[in-house]
C-alpha cells in the first residue's frame, strides 16, 4: 500500500524510514493501492532513459549489478536544484530499486537523511525510502504490467 510522505503530494511504498529499496518485487508495486484523488505532480516530468541519467541515480555500491531504467522523472527548481526519481530493474533478479537523487548533497541532508555518491560522481542518492508523486506510481505500474 502507498503511504503519504511528509513531503506534500508524495507517497512511498511501505518500508521503514532510512531503508534503501533495492529489492522490491514487481507484484508489490502492481498490487499496491494508489490513491485516485491526488494529481499534483510537484513539477516532475518524464526524462530520458540515458546512460548519463542512470549514472546520476546509481550508487557506487550497486555498480556490480546490471540495471535497466523502468521509469525516471525529473524536477528542476529555480535555484538550480534538480531531483530525479527512478525505478530500476535488476536484469538478473527482476527486482526493482526505487531511488531519489539530487545534484546537491545538501538537498538530501537538509531533510535529515544520509547520502551516497553516485557513479556520476557529481550527484547524490538519498539513503532512504523513495517517495514520489502519484503520477510516478501510476506510470510505474503501467510499465511493469505492459
Amino acid at each position: 500500500m502507498l503511504c503519504e510522505s511528509s513531503i506534500p503530494y508524495d507517497y512511498y511504498l511501505g518500508d521503514l524510514p532510512g531503508t534503501l529499496q533495492y529489492k522490491k518485487e514487481p507484484e508489490e508495486i502492481i498490487n499496491c493501492v494508489i490513491p485516485d484523488d491526488n494529481f499534483n505532480d510537484r513539477g516532475f516530468r518524464f526524462c530520458e532513459h540515458s546512460e548519463e541519467n542512470l549514472r546520476r541515480v546509481l550508487p557506487l555500491s550497486q555498480t556490480n549489478i546490471k540495471w535497466k531504467i523502468l521509469l525516471m522523472m525529473r524536477a528542476e527548481c529555480e535555484d538550480g536544484e534538480i531531483w530525479l526519481k527512478a525505478a530500476l530493474e535488476n536484469r538478473e533478479t527482476g527486482k526493482i530499486a526505487l531511488l531519489t537523487a539530487s545534484n546537491r548533497a545538501e538537498n538530501i541532508l537538509k531533510r535529515g537523511n544520509r547520502t551516497a555518491k553516485t557513479v556520476d560522481g557529481e550527484w547524490f542518492v538519498g539513503r532512504y525510502r523513495m517517495s514520489a508523486p502519484i503520477v510516478f506510481w501510476r506510470e510505474l505500474r503501467n510499465r511493469i504490467l505492459y
